[in-house]
């Protein structure tokens, strides 16, 4: 099996995917985040929700001599009490790495303008964690990281359109998301300023306490989805460009392993929405 979900309370469900099975998902932008790690400008890279930080910093090491590289200082902040084992376990084999794990930290309350001077990261990270804010938060944390700015952003969205959430998305919700992926993919986005973001840039999905729970959520999930072409169309106006994106979609075998749900879906019900997108920018 190429994909498994590991239960960490509270935070939802954690991914784990095997490196080749990551890249045939996301050819594109996994490969652009590890390069801005090895060979990126500036003392430092933070990833905002590591997890495992498997996907964002310990596969871009594989079949690499790091001696080549002037390796940053690479920071890792999620709302885990403790590092995961896994995490410690991949750790573990590159002792001289700079790597440390900030443990309990909320993201709506991390302010990245008071432990960065500005263009002192190469990169910073943001996969598969703005959902988790309310959006009030969202926009706060995407101020603050164009205010640090970083050589390079790395995003992945989690998408309305993913099995769980569609549950409580309208049709016409969907629609748009997919419209959006359409537009934000292309050449045709434009420029927006931040308070324009403010108002378009986000929806927030209605999802009962009770919900988020049997989803092993804590009821102060945030439900907040970015719209991607809104996303690069903000990132546009503060001087970054969209380098690569990678629009996936996990199938019914990827699937097998979420054992906190039954979907009862056919091979088709999942595919006929992207359920992430992944954005390169760069400076």
């Amino acid at each position: 099996m190429a994909v498994r979900f590991l239960e960490n309370k509270g935070s939802g469900n954690i991914l784990e995917i095997s490196r080749a099975r990551l890249l045939e998902l996301t050819p594109n932008v996994y490969p652009l985040t590890w390069e801005a790690i090895l060979s990126g400008k500036g003392d430092s890279a933070a990833i905002l929700g590591a997890g495992f930080a498997e996907r964002e910093v310990f596969f871009g090491f594989e079949g690499v001599d790091l001696t080549r590289y002037q390796l940053p200082t690479i920071d890792c902040y999620d709302i885990a009490i403790n590092p995961p084992e896994k995490f410690l376990a991949l750790r573990s084999q590159y002792p001289n790495l700079q790597l440390k794990y900030f443990c309990d930290r909320n993201l709506a309350e991390l302010e990245l303008t008071k432990l960065y001077a500005p263009k002192t990261l190469r990169l910073v990270s943001v996969h598969g964690v703005l959902d988790y804010l309310q959006p009030d938060a969202v926009m706060r944390l995407l101020l603050d990281i164009v205010k640090v700015q970083p050589e390079a952003i790395s995003v992945r969205l989690f998408l309305i359109g993913n099995p769980w959430s569609r549950n409580f998305a309208s049709t016409n919700q969907l629609a748009e998301e997919v419209k959006s992926i359409e537009i934000a993919t292309s050449d045709l986005v434009e420029p927006i300023e931040f308070d324009v973001f403010c108002r378009t840039g986000i929806v927030q999905l209605n999802i009962s306490s009770e919900d988020k729970i049997a989803h092993n959520l804590l009821p102060t999930y945030g439900a907040s989805h970015v719209i991607p072409d809104k996303l690069v169309g903000y990132f546009k106006n503060q001087g970054y460009q969209l380098i690569a994106s990678d629009v996936y979609s996990l199938n019914n075998q990827d699937l097998q392993g979420d054992k906190l749900h039954n979907y009862n879906m056919n091979e088709d019900a999942y595919i006929n929405y992207p359920h992430g997108i992944l954005l390169f920018f760069k400076q």
